[in-house]
């Protein structure tokens, strides 16, 4: 399995591969992460010696940058060969003194030929915080509404890519929990889910809880994408709210095999729920709902496959429909 692992600066895709890696390892499996960013670095400092200066790597011509990339190529080739599964990682793309260029020669996907594309995207807030405390980026004062829009770019490059070579792609955020990369690369049984709940209306901490518990005993039997691992601040902007809307509804929704609603009476049915729910049903997707409430209305009664009252409810389903839990060591 080769997976091709894009993320804009300071999403912390080191932090989110190595984690996966750990997780293999402790399951019998040897993962080797391949980063094309580390291999540049170590190239220019050779060929440039003690006048290189890492944080203005980006100032370097585009030409002599795609030169090195193609010498480096090489050695990727050949490390790929001698492991079975493999995350090359690097940027798409590069947003650098206020303009996008590409990262990436696309022809060198024949020589990785990757069996999956992921694009790793965070909170803007996150990313902004470690950006000012980076040499490399803090100068280019990035701003809230330039981040996103790289975010944007790179997800929308590499799903060029995945489309061009016929692959899936999916978009994981860093939060999510550790075991999804693994589930969708070694666990091919693992339907991906996404689950819809009101998350700008949850008011008590009981209630953040029950859906805590709910997502965390999901996570047993399916891989999840869970809405509150990049969750908007309370006072968010119009560039976060409209990402929020793309993110949740396109590359979330839009990716799962299956949308699984839990909603609370304590909690206000959302515009964002249902918005959910209508992509879902538009895209044939399989849609299913656990509330304790015993009345829908006409909408939900036409577009929701199937209701469960409690969580027991829709556990037992799972067992008799023959689903099981992972046998994932952690």
């Amino acid at each position: 399995m080769i997976i091709f692992l894009t993320a804009i600066s300071e999403t912390d895709k080191y932090g989110f591969i190595d984690e996966t890696i750990k997780l293999a390892k402790k399951n019998g499996i040897t993962l080797k992460h391949i980063s094309l960013g580390s291999l540049l670095m170590k190239q220019l400092e050779s060929d440039l010696g003690a006048t290189f200066v890492k944080k203005n790597v980006l100032n370097i011509d585009s030409e002599f940058r795609a030169l090195v990339i193609k010498n480096i190529m090489h050695t990727v080739k050949e490390e790929i060969k001698k492991h079975k599964h493999v995350i090359v990682s690097t940027h798409a793309t590069f947003f650098w003194k206020k303009n996008f260029t590409n990262a990436f020669n696309w022809k060198y996907l024949k020589v990785i030929k990757p069996d999956m594309y992921i694009t790793l995207i965070h909170n803007s807030d996150s990313i902004q915080k470690r950006m000012k405390t980076n040499a490399q980026w803090k100068d280019q004062n990035m701003k809230t509404h330039e981040i996103l829009a790289w975010q944007n770019v790179e997800v929308n490059v590499t799903s060029g890519w995945a489309q061009l070579m016929n692959k899936p792609h999916y978009i994981l955020p860093r939060r999510e929990s550790e075991d999804l990369l693994f589930k969708l690369m070694f666990i091919p049984k693992a339907e991906l889910v996404y689950a819809s709940f009101p998350m700008s209306n949850i008011k008590s901490k009981a209630d953040e809880k029950r859906i805590d518990d709910f997502i965390k005993n999901l996570q047993n039997y399916f891989a999840v994408l869970n809405p509150r691992s990049i969750e908007l601040s309370k006072n968010f902007n119009e560039e976060q709210a409209a990402q929020t809307y793309e993110r949740d509804l396109r590359w979330f929704t839009g990716k799962a095999k299956k949308i699984i609603v839990y909603y609370l009476p304590s909690l206000v049915f959302s515009a964002g729920v249902m918005t959910e729910i209508n992509h879902a049903f538009d895209t044939t997707k399989e849609i299913w709902m656990i509330s304790p409430d015993k009345f829908y209305g006409p909408f939900e009664k036409h577009m929701i496959n199937k209701f469960f009252h409690s969580d027991k409810d829709f556990f037992d389903f799972l067992k008799k429909k023959g689903y099981a839990p992972f046998n994932i060591k952690k």
